[in-house]
């Protein structure tokens, strides 16, 4: 015998309510996630992570530099030599110096500044000559007299690898905020279209649902003979103030 499956009183048995269902919500979900705002907000959460793994491996590079720039200064003294001890203090000083610079740079192309003036480019030429320059020598000339290849392998493509985490950086920076100011730019308010329901479309990607509530609030204002406010708009959906003076210009604009 066949399995009868039941129905309720429209006649939809309870699979077609389960399917109904989740097409709803699958259509409640890419309304969201189509969102210009969620879009931007999960870019710069990117750009965030990214550039915090990239100060750390830099920290990483730099540390090692400086053993290379306290060999090549202080390697021939005991720990009893104040020059031993102040070399330390050398490659810390300059790699301060580089991220100091780095953090200039990625504010200034935040802002859609240039950053490329000579004085910068040298600065940072002349930061890493001298950190490529004292961690090959140093590891040329060891104390022991040993010339280790692995290790003057290392002296050099640790420097090259800092100084391009430092240029690489602020291109980081740009080009993820050029991203999420280009997703941004979808959400910027343009003249507004109407459907055959007078549902209105705006630039401002409300979620479907909220475009007929706010449709549905426009008609019955229209139908009192007056302008839409931005009161009519925050009756209709909860929306900040900004968000509902915007919408009130498309509205009557259409």
């Amino acid at each position: 015998m066949f399995r009868k499956h039941r129905t309720d009183d429209q006649g939809e048995t309870r699979t077609v309510q389960r399917l109904r269902a989740r097409l709803a919500e699958s259509h409640q979900l890419h309304d969201l996630t189509s969102d210009p705002l969620l879009h931007a907000v999960r870019l710069e959460r990117f750009r965030v992570s990214v550039t915090r793994s990239m100060w750390f491996f830099l920290a990483l590079g730099l540390g090692f530099t400086t053993t290379g720039v306290h060999e090549f200064l202080a390697g021939h003294l005991t720990p009893l030599a104040a020059l031993w001890w102040g070399a330390w203090l050398v490659e810390p000083a300059l790699a301060g110096i580089l991220v100091t610079l780095l953090r200039w740079e990625a504010e200034m192309l935040t802002h859609g500044l240039a950053v490329d003036a000579a004085p910068v480019v040298w600065l940072k030429r002349l930061l890493f000559g001298a950190t490529l320059v004292t961690n090959v020598w140093s590891s040329l000339r060891p104390p022991s007299g040993r010339v280790e290849y692995g290790v003057v392998f290392l002296h050099v493509v640790v420097p090259l690898v800092v100084f391009l985490i430092a240029e690489v950086m602020p291109v980081i920076q740009h080009r993820c905020n050029a991203a999420r100011d280009r997703v941004m730019a979808t959400a910027a308010p343009v003249p507004t279209t109407t459907t055959a329901f007078n549902t209105p479309r705006t630039a401002l990607k409300l979620p479907s649902h909220l475009q007929a509530v706010l449709g549905a609030k426009a008609a019955e204002v229209r139908e009192q003979g007056r302008a839409i406010t931005p009161a009519d708009v925050q009756a209709a959906v909860n929306v900040p103030a900004a968000f509902a003076v915007q919408l009130a210009d498309q509205l009557n604009a259409a």
